[in-house]
């Protein structure tokens, strides 16, 4: 079976992953790749599996330079989930880039506010974090075009 991808060619961001409408066929109603290109995205035929064998999807791949690449994964890994608050107690969230030639560093997004973590190695973590008043602090990364990670969350009550 042939499948279509959708992406942003200004970002590389992956739109998304069909299988490929039967060139010829009659349809009464747009096809998933005519959408996309209404929406003025590059639709470009592509596998369902990368070569390792992994689906294929917005979450875990992109494109660079116009080729299909698989998003580089990185850990986001606090040392407690939940902090008491009252501006002492902290948590702190490792970050760990694998592969190789990793970068000097990256920005993580932490209640939307950017925060920039020097790398070792591919390895680094967030400033600790304190709250003086109950509330959720979510962590993620600011590129979710060129990495993937689970975000996390953690609880000052």
């Amino acid at each position: 079976m042939a499948y279509q991808h959708a992406y942003d060619s200004a970002s590389g961001e992956l739109k998304g992953v069909c299988a490929a409408f039967p060139a010829g066929a009659e349809h009464s109603a747009p096809t998933q790749e005519e959408a996309w290109q209404a929406a003025g995205w590059t639709v470009a035929p592509g596998p369902s599996t990368d070569a390792a064998g992994q689906p294929v999807g917005p979450d875990s791949h992109n494109y660079l330079g116009g080729a299909l690449a698989a998003k580089r994964a990185v850990t986001l890994t606090p040392d407690k989930t939940q902090i008491v608050a009252d501006g002492a107690d902290q948590a702190v969230v490792a970050v760990a880039v694998a592969g190789a030639d990793p970068p000097a560093s990256l920005t993580l997004l932490v209640n939307g506010a950017q925060e920039a973590v020097a790398l070792s190695g591919g390895a680094g973590a967030l400033a600790p974090i304190v709250a003086q008043t109950p509330c959720t602090i979510a962590v993620s990364l600011l590129d979710s075009i060129t990495y993937r990670a689970a975000p996390v969350v953690i609880q000052a009550v």
